[in-house]
């Protein structure tokens, strides 16, 4: 069973444990969440917006498909793609699934939000499409697919909106149209409790920062908790600190064996003696002797 269809098995209600995938933008975060244990990994739109230093909103198919790819031809690990709003309507969803699909992902959430996507999402303002034309994109999406990838993610953003009531009937729809899993966005108790009885399929959950314990979350039926800000936060902290201690002259508090020592790791981390095993085999027999 490879990495995706272990995901797929995971996806169920109830789970048995919680998956949890980090945000990793690049094959070498991919590999070092993969090292440290985890079997999936989050491809962010937020996450993948800024490391271009731009917004999630100004993001191509093009360019999440080749962030995916690169990840998946390198790593073995799920590949949770954040597709957004699809990039446009159904037509457009339905590309961006084939898309998403020969880029090896494992699976795609995709969200009810107006096309094009707007910047100021980022500030909590968001624009809903009506619920019917949301389904028509799931049945899109799901009618794209080849096989069984990328299993699908519905990500409902009703609750700070439109209130219980008619967030619940917007799940209803989704589920009827064959959305296999439920990303809801619960800001309360209330909420929270809403989210756990509004479905029967597998619920995902958002977390940024330290979330609910995970024996609770599989209670209310949850399967995966995506984390999209992970690696930029301390990516962006660590990069921040080095940066100014080159800059003022004192490096970055790692003595020279320490730095070898690290370069040592990624090699390691990326498998990079894969590479030295074919060159010693072919091209480079006299310099591996």
């Amino acid at each position: 069973m490879d990495v995706n269809d272990r995901f797929r098995a995971g996806m169920r209600r109830p789970a048995t444990e919680l998956m949890v995938a980090p945000l990793a933008l690049d094959p070498l975060s991919a590999a070092l969440a993969r090292r440290v244990g985890f079997e999936a990994v989050y491809l962010g739109g937020g996450g993948l917006g800024y490391a271009r230093a731009t917004t999630e909103a100004l993001l191509t198919i093009s360019e999440l498909a080749e962030a995916c790819r690169a990840i998946t031809e390198r790593i073995e690990v799920a590949v949770v793609v954040d597709g957004g709003v699809g990039f446009g309507d159904a037509v457009h969803m339905a590309r961006s699934i084939r898309m998403l699909e020969q880029a090896g992902a494992a699976a795609v959430e995709i969200e009810d939000q107006v096309a094009p996507k707007r910047a100021h999402h980022h500030r909590g303002h968001e624009h809903l499409v009506d619920a019917e034309h949301m389904a028509g994109k799931i049945r899109a999406a799901l009618d794209a697919r080849h096989g069984r990838f990328p299993f699908v993610i519905v990500r409902c953003n009703a609750f700070s909106h439109e209130g219980i009531e008619a967030t619940m009937e917007r799940v209803r729809i989704y589920e009827e149209a064959g959305a296999e899993s439920i990303m809801l966005m619960p800001r309360d108790a209330a909420e929270w409790a809403a989210a756990s009885e509004a479905t029967t399929v597998p619920l995902t959950a958002m977390t940024i920062g330290p979330g609910r314990p995970a024996v609770e979350m599989l209670v209310a039926g949850y399967a995966l908790s995506v984390d999209p800000m992970s690696a930029t936060v301390l990516g962006f902290r660590a990069l921040k600190a080095g940066y100014e201690g080159i800059r003022d002259g004192s490096g970055f508090g790692l003595s020279r064996d320490e730095v070898l020592a690290v370069i040592r790791e990624v090699g390691e981390t990326i498998d990079i003696q894969r590479f030295y095993d074919i060159e010693a085999a072919t091209t480079e027999r006299d310099a591996y002797a």
